[in-house]
């Protein structure tokens, strides 16, 4: 059995929870449930479960809080909200699972076996440490991202990466460290969390870090990045490029 403790400051929310762990999940059982931040670090640190539902805002605070202070370390989080973009944006920084409400119960099987696939605790913690220093970021984009890879993860600042290609289904990322990291996310997935200033998407095939760019060359259209890998704007992006160019 996967030992579960539900927490949500919404009674309902967790009525409904509990039901869809009934019907869909019955290797899931929920030992208790918790409305608030202190609560839920009580519960935690005395039940010990193998599973955490969290909700993100409890009552006016944020559950990240619960990580920070809880004592047991040896859970898995899957976080629920009906909102809140920039604590999403944070979560899939991370790697980490969420569910939004109202919680769909073919996503919440996926998760729980995804979970069942990956109970991999030192793993876990990493990704919770990439999460709370995200969420330290007040707003801003995420500062470090967790990349799926063959083997695990590489966990990158963002700062670090001068540009991300496509690769079919893949993506290559290329640091100022002289890594090359294969992951199997797609572009798109990083243009989504590599959002600020600092990033442009500017070719169907790149992603690019504005703070790398080292010459801009007028008649082809393309850019020298610093590590002298030579990239296209395309057409569509040259204008709007050129704006944050002048701008950076």
């Amino acid at each position: 059995m996967i030992k579960t403790v539900l927490i949500d400051d919404e009674s309902a929310c967790i009525d409904v929870m509990k039901e869809l762990l009934a019907v869909n999940c019955k290797q899931v059982q929920v030992l208790a449930t918790a409305a608030t931040v202190e609560e839920g670090i009580t519960l935690i640190d005395a039940l010990n479960p193998d599973l955490v539902f969290l909700d993100i805002e409890l009552k006016d605070k944020l559950s990240f809080e619960i990580l920070e202070k809880v004592k047991a370390q040896n859970f898995h989080v899957i976080f629920t909200t009906a909102h809140g973009k920039y604590a999403i944006q944070a979560i899939k920084a991370s790697c980490l699972e969420y569910l939004l409400k109202p919680v769909d119960g073919n996503e919440l099987v996926e998760a729980i076996a995804k979970f069942e696939r990956q109970k991999q605790i030192s793993l876990n913690h990493k990704r919770i440490e990439v999460l709370l220093e995200n969420v330290g970021a007040s707003g801003q984009a995420s500062r470090k991202i967790a990349i799926p890879c063959n083997d695990g993860y590489e966990f990158v600042n963002n700062t670090d990466i001068i540009y991300c290609e496509a690769d079919l289904k893949y993506t290559k990322i290329f640091t100022n460290k002289n890594e090359r990291i294969v992951s199997s996310k797609n572009l798109g997935e990083f243009e989504e969390l590599l959002q600020g200033d600092i990033f442009f998407r500017c070719h169907k095939s790149f992603i690019i870090n504005l703070n790398y760019v080292k010459k801009f060359l007028k008649t082809d259209s393309q850019v020298i990045m610093t590590n002298d890998k030579l990239i296209d704007i395309s057409v569509r992006k040259k204008d709007e490029f050129l704006k944050l160019f002048e701008r950076a």
